[in-house]
Formats: structure tokens, sequence, C-alpha cells
């Protein structure tokens, strides 16, 4: 049974048919859902010349990540879905997704094909293949 839903979000628009896929299984299953953001920070910090420059990419990521997240908060408080947040900084994003699955023994990962939109542009490459072959639980990948 379904009790435990992952949606990784990256704030593309495959991340939100994501969020409204798994928002239906939710409603149908009773489960609930944990939204995960994970900011790559080593690599927003090898694009960077100044100190300065970096602490700001990462704070404006940061930004559009808690921006993007509120919006699907309320569209679950809308529909009752039990929803809770997680935003993580990481050195790998989808062994990241993978541990979180493992750790909260999360039943189902619903994410998006791609994203390279939003605040994941400043992750180079897709995540979703290596998540998909990795995690313990089944993955649902929307397009």
């Amino acid at each position: 049974m379904i009790k435990n839903i992952l949606v990784p979000v990256d704030g593309s628009k495959y991340s939100v048919k994501a969020f409204n896929f798994a928002l239906d299984i939710a409603k149908k299953y009773g489960a609930k859902i944990s939204v995960l953001a994970c900011l790559e920070k080593e690599n927003i910090s090898a694009w960077c010349i100044n100190k300065n420059a970096h602490i700001q990419i990462i704070k404006d990521a940061e930004k559009f990540a808690m921006d993007f997240i509120s919006e699907l908060e309320k569209t679950a408080k809308d529909v009752n879905v039990p929803l809770s947040v997680h935003v993580i900084e990481t050195k790998s994003i989808s062994k990241q997704i993978i541990n979180f699955a493992t750790s909260k023994k999360i039943d189902l990962i619903v994410m998006g094909s791609h994203g390279r939109t939003g605040f994941n542009q400043f992750v180079l490459g897709s995540v979703s293949n290596a998540v998909c072959h990795s995690a313990k639980c089944p993955v649902l990948i929307i397009k």
C-alpha cells in the first residue's frame, strides 16, 4: 500500500506535473507527500569568481525553492493532503533523493523526467535516471 510519497522538485514544469500526479495518488490512497528540494552547492561554487557572488546565487536559489514550495503547500492544503517540506544542501542530488527515500521509508517516488529550469538551472545534468536505477522503491517518472 502507498502511504508515503516522495516528490523531488527543482522548480521546473515537470516538477509541477509530478507533484500534481502525486497529489492524485495521495488522495486515492490516503497517503502523505514529502517534497524534497536539493541544492547542489558545490556545483554552484565552482562557477563563482568571488565569494559574494557565490553567496548571492545560493540565496537566490534558496528563495526560489521556498517560493516554489510555498505554492505546492497551498495546493496540498486545498485538497487536504498532508505535506512535509525538506530543503537540503547536498553534494549529490540523486544520492540525497535515494538516501532520503530509504531513511523515511518512502513507498513511491514521483518525479519529473527532467528539469533544468528554475533553481535547477544551477545544476548540470538530470537525476531521474540515476534515481530510477538506484532507488529501492518504485519510481514514477512524469513527462
